[in-house]
């Protein structure tokens, strides 16, 4: 989700951030620390780029979170009881609680058997739910460390994992949704998940949990804004490229195991058009119009602020207006630089850079087929390599771009744009161009 970038994340960081804050919360009048969650909270808050616009969102994305025990009674576990959602993705990923979210475990959709239904997808990349969606489903979560190797998992659970680190006093369960269809909500027409308590003292529904003062208190901090101080990721804006994150690395805020990112930190100050360019995998679409076997399922290009992790946009594989040759050419710029041709009836896709002075392009994947060419874990696993060694071709290109560039070679197509766009920018250039 963060994508290892420590900056000023406002509500999304802070709804994620109700595990350490919870504690704090629940200070009595005379420092008495109250009792933290024992038995789990009911999911606290539900946030998308329509109520929170912050934490390198996905635009077609919604996020759920809650806290959960350490620790248990002996032999407890929760339960997740649901209805597969209308989306593209869904999956239920666990923390350690520590600020800012050490991964522990994901269950995607691909994993999940229905209910007294058919196996999962062999294929990650497939649709698990292309039956009409009326399937139901139950997960288990259980208080122990995440097998090795990944075949001896358990059917349909969650790892939570043995413990938790100092100072830390309940973990975090975070609930995805991607890419609703057409005709749904965020939550895929299929609302919340149930969350159930099953345990020696008995089995209850979160909804109606004994910690009700303690999961009201972390209710009330997810609207909170936390500053953290900004640091730069490493990467000089003036000479623009991908770069590969794994969605389970170091120092990335509260991941998404399923993921893997290119990003790329642009400055408007430099040129007044950014292009971006992609050959883009063959995804999934809504049903009825499945494909059979997909490479990847879901992808999407994001603008962002790079100080505030506000998003300002995002196109999915569904939006792309491609061109001949199955790639997508997107320009990024402000609404008064945007070039006449940059339409998608001109076979060119455009996003809005945001009033920031400093931008972060991001390339989203989830769940990869295994063996795809431009599976982006490639380059993060290689990172020392060029994109075009490790994504074939695949590999995305962005550059920065001048209009009468734009203007002369756009009607020859995006490879010749790009080319055109490369040799003929200079810092200087961009710098005296605007």
């Amino acid at each position: 989700m963060n994508l290892g970038i420590p900056l000023r994340a406002a509500g999304l960081f802070a709804i994620l951030s109700t595990t350490t804050l919870t504690a704090e919360a629940q200070l009595g009048p005379g420092g008495n620390l109250l009792q933290n969650v024992r038995f789990g909270c009911d999911w606290t808050t539900t946030t998308d780029t329509t109520t929170n616009n912050t934490g390198f969102l996905d635009s077609t994305a919604t996020y759920t979170v809650t806290s959960l025990p350490i620790s248990p009674s002996n032999g407890a576990r929760i339960l997740i009881r649901g209805s597969y959602p209308r989306t593209r993705y869904f999956s239920f990923q666990m923390y350690d609680g520590f600020r800012p979210g050490n991964f522990v475990d994901s269950v995607p959709d691909s994993i999940i058997t229905p209910t007294g239904g058919a196996a999962p997808a062999s294929n990650p990349a497939v649709l698990p739910n292309a039956n009409g969606y009326t399937a139901t489903y139950e997960i288990q979560i259980v208080y122990q460390d995440p097998p090795v190797p990944p075949a001896a998992r358990l059917p349909n659970t969650l790892y939570a994992g043995v413990g938790a680190p100092i100072g830390v006093f309940n973990k975090t369960l975070l609930y995805r949704t991607y890419l609703p269809n057409t005709d749904s909500d965020g939550l895929g027409g299929a609302g919340l998940p149930d969350l159930i308590y099953d345990g020696p003292e008995g089995q209850f529904n979160l909804e109606n949990t004994p910690d009700t003062r303690a999961c009201t208190a972390a209710r009330n901090l997810n609207n909170l804004l936390v500053a953290f101080p900004v640091t730069a990721i490493g990467q000089n804006q003036a000479s623009v490229a991908f770069r590969p994150i794994s969605g389970r690395g170091a120092g990335v805020f509260y991941p998404n195991g399923d993921s893997n990112y290119l990003r790329a930190q642009t400055g408007r100050i430099y040129a007044p058009l950014i292009v971006a360019r992609a050959r883009v995998p063959i995804t999934p679409v809504q049903p009825p119009l499945l494909v059979a076997a997909p490479d990847v399922r879901y992808y999407s290009l994001c603008q962002n602020d790079l100080n505030t992790s506000r998003n300002i946009g995002c196109l999915t594989d569904r939006d792309f207006a491609l061109q001949s040759d199955g790639t997508f050419t997107a320009v990024i710029s402000s609404e008064a630089n945007r070039p006449t041709l940059a339409r998608p009836e001109f076979g060119y896709n455009w996003l809005p850079f945001g009033n920031q002075l400093n931008g972060l392009t991001v390339l989203r994947q989830i769940l990869s087929r295994p063996g795809f060419e431009g599976d982006f874990v490639n380059a993060v696993n290689n990172q020392a390599a060029p994109l075009s060694t490790t994504l074939g071709s695949f590999a995305p290109e962005i550059t920065y771009c001048d209009t009468a560039t734009f203007t002369a070679f756009a009607p020859s197509g995006g490879a010749a744009l790009v080319a055109a766009c490369r040799a003929n920018f200079t810092v200087l250039g961009g710098l005296l161009g605007r």
